[in-house]
């Protein structure tokens, strides 16, 4: 195994996600005046460009880290509902997307309606296609992600979500199976600050996950993600 370990500037590093406090939310809320695109394209740009992989592993990771999922040793033992509500953050996290690449619909739920088959592309590109979906309504935080079966859609409510951590990828270690082991800091969304330069401080992660990547033709899947023990983390 060769091993790459990076380490983590904490002040002025410029996480995306910190510079996005706040954006998830306003895209429930307002439809078409900003979304979680923002995330992605808005931020502030990373200082050093031999941290654009880590950079890059932290864009995919988002929709997932954000959620919080329960640990699983594989994907296909994972909890069905996480995987879902990732799938569908991550479509509107997405730099191609905009709420005004999805319909809103009105009736007795309101929001931005993502066909099935979308979900299902987002699915296959954040978990490979050892699983496959079984679509259903889920929880996420203050909302829910309603599956209308009959139409072969979700609705997305207009509604306020926070972000549970923001991901801080602090080890890679690429094997020579195609596997990528990440050691991911779970840096919690409400720790940030504001020092007197304006400047965001990224604060210390709360817990440490390893998340294991698997290569395909066109890039890679989560395939697992483990506690990680935090004494051993480079940080």
């Amino acid at each position: 195994m060769s091993q790459e370990k990076n380490r983590v500037k904490k002040k002025g590093r410029g996480h995306k996600g910190a510079f996005a406090l706040g954006l998830v939310i306003v895209c429930f809320a307002l439809v078409g005046v900003v979304s979680l695109v923002m995330y992605a394209v808005g931020g502030v740009q990373t200082l050093f460009n031999n941290e654009a992989q880590k950079s890059e592993y932290e864009d995919f990771l988002y929709p997932v880290v954000m959620l919080d999922p329960e640990v699983f040793d594989d994907v296909t033992t994972a909890d069905m509902s996480d995987l879902l509500a990732a799938s569908i953050l991550s479509l509107l996290s997405q730099e191609e997307n905009s709420p005004y690449n999805f319909e809103f619909v009105e009736g007795e739920t309101s929001g931005l309606a993502i066909p099935e088959e979308t979900v299902n592309k987002a699915f296959s590109q954040l978990f490979g296609t050892d699983i496959q979906p079984e679509h259903k309504s889920v929880e996420c935080s203050t909302c829910v992600f309603e599956y209308q079966n009959s139409a072969a859609r979700y609705v997305i409510p207009l509604t306020g979500y926070d972000p549970a951590y923001l991901p801080d990828v602090l080890e890679i270690d690429k094997t020579r199976e195609g596997a990528v082991a990440l050691i991911v800091g779970y840096v919690a969304y409400g720790d940030w600050q504001v020092n007197e330069d304006n400047e965001y401080t990224q604060p210390e992660p709360s817990k440490y996950r390893k998340i294991t990547l698997r290569e395909t033709d066109s890039g890679y899947y989560v395939s697992a993600i483990q506690n990680a023990d935090a004494s051993k983390v480079t940080k």
